[in-house]
Parts: structure tokens; sequence; C-alpha cells
């Protein structure tokens, strides 16, 4: 494994006056950490205390000052630092007065990259992204190396600080929110797997957002290595700008330092010398889009020393993250899918391309400005009923409502009873919504856990 670059000394804390955007988990978690290092700390949302929770107010008996139901421009103004969480846009007036004012403004994950001693290992993407990171971080721990899946995937990176050492990797799923907010963030891997356009309802168009998406590579240098989706355009237009180690992988096409597909085995290729090749029937996931993640997953343990045979046997006991193309049971003929996590139009696509025809697809939910038009080929090729639920019901039977036959409903219990009476024997009824959850849910998990509970709960036909 080659050296790691050398990183800065972190800031002196103790005694600074640091404001924190979001009571959030990344929120919370950054003004634990401040409180440790002995700044002021102000902790301000536009939500009410009654709404936050119990944690925010054990913060507040622990030294934080609360600054709740609007945000006031003049403690942004003030501040020595704003820590900002990932779902707090950075365009909102105090955010922008306080950057007018010198003061220097950044995220959860550029704040804890001061403080960490251990590997940073930065995973991106509009679609695979969890599924990487906790397969990647699988890989490593079944290496016997010290392997944290963290960032977006759930655990906020500054939680890590106490328990840092230099050994232990890090493996840091990145979301276009949160590296937004990068300055010095400098992973030693770095891997952009696809983009396509999503968070509509944040970004002004589609390339802003994947402006985003590339500050994952602003800091690399030649100390570093680079992962590229070979076959998406938009990614791989990036691979004559970066300054670090480049390694494609590839479905479609041989690579030379990297990996790709051979009849039914990936290969790992250093210098075009063939490292390994892993049989495809030992991918414990479903769906050709998930060759993408564990081609990516292979390379970066390969990066990071571990023998491939190894992350062979490692990867064939990786049982997936749930409501990602997780079968949830077969049932008179049909087999259930919930692939909640599809919030977007472009997840949507890669969930349907796994399936060869006779779906009964369920779309809905917040809408976040997708262009549904682009499922059109796809649902007269495969679909044979759409149904269009929540919030967004409307909007989706006005883009492709002529597609295939569709039922419009508000609920889940609605969708999976419509789902499943007009479901052919030998079809699929998959839950890939292409929205947001949060019309009628607190997020992805929710809504899929509220789909396998009523597929489970589904009784067969009498014969």
């Amino acid at each position: 494994m080659n050296a790691m670059p050398q990183r800065p000394s972190p800031p002196k804390l103790a005694g600074s006056r640091v404001v924190v955007v979001g009571a959030r988990a990344s929120g919370l978690a950054m003004v634990r950490f401040l409180l440790s290092r002995h700044a002021s700390v102000v902790l301000t949302d536009v939500r009410r205390l009654e709404d936050l929770g119990p944690a925010v107010a054990e913060l507040a008996r622990a030294g934080a000052r609360l600054e709740l139901g609007k945000h006031e421009s003049a403690t942004f103004a003030g501040a020595d630092l704003v820590a900002v969480s990932p779902g707090v846009p950075l365009s909102i007036e105090p955010i922008a007065l306080a950057r007018r004012r010198g003061v220097r403004v950044v995220g959860e994950i550029e704040l804890a990259s001061w403080f960490l001693q251990g590997i940073l290992i930065g995973i991106t993407g509009t679609n695979g992204k969890s599924t990487t990171t906790a397969l990647t971080a699988h890989l490593l721990s079944g290496a016997g190396l010290r392997a944290t899946a963290c960032g977006n995937i759930g655990l906020p990176l500054t939680d890590l600080i106490p328990r840092d050492a230099p050994d232990h990797y890090y493996v840091i799923e990145l979301s276009s929110f949160q590296l937004e907010a990068v300055d010095t963030f400098r992973p030693w891997i770095a891997a952009l797997l696809n983009l396509a356009p999503d968070h509509q309802d944040r970004y002004d168009s589609p390339v802003s957002y994947y402006q985003a998406k590339t500050r994952i590579f602003r800091n690399q240098g030649a100390a570093d290595h680079s992962l590229l989706n070979r076959d998406d355009p938009e990614v791989w237009g990036l691979a004559r700008t970066l300054k670090s180690r480049l390694h494609p992988f590839s479905r479609a096409r041989e690579v030379e330092d990297g990996a790709c597909l051979r009849g039914d085995r990936i290969v790992v290729l250093s210098g075009g010398r063939e490292i390994r090749a892993i049989p495809l029937a030992k991918v414990p996931l479903y769906g050709a889009h998930n060759l993408d993640n564990v081609m990516t997953a292979l390379l970066i343990a390969d990066l990071c020393g571990v023998p491939l045979p190894r992350a062979e046997r490692a990867l064939a006991s990786f049982r997936g993250l749930p409501h990602r193309l997780e079968k949830v049971r077969d049932l008179d003929g049909v087999a259930f899918f919930n692939d909640s996590k599809a919030t977007n139009v472009a997840a949507t696509i890669t969930s349907l391309q796994s399936f060869p025809g006779r779906v009964v697809l369920i779309l809905g939910g917040k809408d976040k400005g997708g262009d549904f038009t682009q499922l059109v080929p796809l649902v007269r090729a495969r679909v044979t009923h759409l149904v269009l639920m929540g919030k967004a019901r409307d909007t989706i039977a006005g883009q492709i409502g002529s597609a295939a036959p569709a039922t419009k409903v508000v609920t889940m219990a609605e969708a999976v009873e419509a789902a499943r009476s007009r479901a052919p024997r030998g079809g699929v009824v998959l839950l890939a919504p292409g929205c947001a959850s949060y019309d009628q849910y607190s997020g992805f998990e929710e809504r899929g856990e509220d789909f396998r509970r009523l597929v489970l709960a589904l009784q067969p036909v009498a014969p």
C-alpha cells in the first residue's frame, strides 16, 4: 500500500465561537465533538425544541446554546466558524452573510477530516453508494483491517474521532450535500460510481449537482487514487482533469488498470496484467448494476493491500442492505421486490432493467423535480401496470400515464393492494418510487419497512 499523504494540523477549537446549523444526526455529532474540544457552541435550527427530541435538550444541558425556531443572522456573522449539516442549503441568507463577513463555512465531513489520522476512502455517485460503502467496509474488515462504513450511510464521521487511529479505514459515503461543504477534505481513495439528475428541488440544474459530486476529487494529488465508471459519459469525462492515479471500472469494455467483465467473470487488472478473476456466480447481489459496486469495492480492497482471494471469500458472505432491490417474498406466483432506496428516476430505471418484463411498478412520493418521461421506453417494454402513489402521483401520471395502464392511490396500503390485484402470474411487483418519501414517511427506510410489512401480511389466494 502506498504511503498516505500528510494532512495539515487541525485548527484550535478551544474558546472559538462555532455555530452549528441543523439539529439532525450530523449536527448533533458536531455539537458533541465541539463541546469536547471546549468550543463555545450555538446550535440553530428553524424547528422548535418540541419538534427536535430529547437529544437536543441534552446538548443544551451539556453547554450548547440553542437558537431554535429561526436562524439569527447576527449569530452567524459573529462566529469564528459555521458548521453546516448536509440537509441545510448553503444558499440561505445567514450563511451567505457569514461568508461575506469572512467567516469560514464548512460541513461535518470537512470538520471531522481535520482531526482524523486514519485512512479516508470516499465513495459517491447518484446511486449505489450505500451498497458500495457497506461492501467495501465488509471486504476490508473480512481481511482483518479496522474499517468502518460511515458518512451518509448513517454514522457521522465526527462521532468516530474519539476512537481514531492511524490504521483505521474510514469508508465514507458522500452525498452531494456533504460534498458542497468540503474545503481541504482529501480522501486517499475516491470513487465516483455514476451521475444522473437528482435533487433538482435543491439544484438549479443537473450540472450544478454534478459539480457538487466531483468535489470529492478537488484536493487529491499524485499520491492518491480515483476510481471512475468508464461506462458513464458524465463520469468518464472527468478522467483527463484528475491529478490522482486513475482506476476505471467497466461492464462494457476492457481496461488496463482497474476492473472489468470478461465473460462470466469480474477481472481485476494492474497495468494490463490480470490479478484475479471472480466468477459472477459468487456475487450475492441482484441486478447487473451491482456489478459496478462490486468492482469498485474489489479495487479499493486491492489498493488497501487485501489479497483478492480473501476479498472474494468476504464477498460471498455479504448480504446487501435493506430497501435496495430486496426480495421480500414470492406469493401466488408473484415476486415482490422492495427498492425503496430508488429515490430518483435514474435509480428506477436501473431497478426496472433488472427484470425482463411483467412488472407492476409502484412509483411516487415527494417529487424531487425528476423527469419521469425518461421511463417511458422501459415502461412500455417491461411494465404491465403502473401504481402511482403519494403526492407526486398526478405529476407522474401527466408525464408517463399513457405508457401503461395506471392506477392512482394515496397510501402504501392502497398501492400494495392495487399492485397485487394487477400482477400477472410469473410477474413482479416492484417498489421503485423514483421520489423522496417525505410526503408520508420520515425516510426511504420507513417507506420500505411499511412496504415489507404490508407484503408479508398478504395471505395466499385459496386454491
